[in-house]
């Protein structure tokens, strides 16, 4: 699998050469508040599959559970596209709206929908947890 993205602007791009380790959506407070919408989604990468071309601005945040979770955004166009978590070294999250094609995109995984806004319905068939 080879897949392609940028942010809006184009400052930032990346490349992909391998498949996602996990695939999922996201309803908890500081992924609402970060996309401005309902929820996140993101596809989850070894870091070494991925090549960043560009540089990024970012900002950590203590999760629930105690983990930094330092997430990466264009400074230019401010469009956020990756993150990574310390309790998963060695991998990336990377925002599936920044893909080029994001056809093969389908969340695995649907967590935190005790936080979900009633407006944000999801697929009935993907599995969901109330939390992490």
């Amino acid at each position: 699998m080879k897949l392609t993205g940028s942010c809006l602007c184009g400052a930032v791009s990346y490349e992909v050469s391998g498949e996602p380790l996990r695939m999922a959506q996201c309803h908890c407070t500081a992924c609402r508040k970060i996309t401005g919408t309902g929820h996140n989604v993101q596809a989850f990468f070894n870091a070494s599959d991925v090549a960043i071309n560009g540089k990024t601005s970012t900002h950590q945040s203590t999760s629930d559970s105690g983990n930094t979770r330092t997430r990466h955004f264009c400074p230019n166009c401010g469009s956020r596209l990756f993150s990574e978590n310390s309790k998963a070294p060695g991998g990336i999250g990377i925002a599936v709206g920044s893909f080029d094609d994001v056809s093969w995109f389908k969340p695995e995984v649907v967590l935190y929908v005790s936080q979900r806004p009633a407006w944000d319905r999801d697929d009935a068939a993907i599995p969901t947890r109330e939390e992490m």
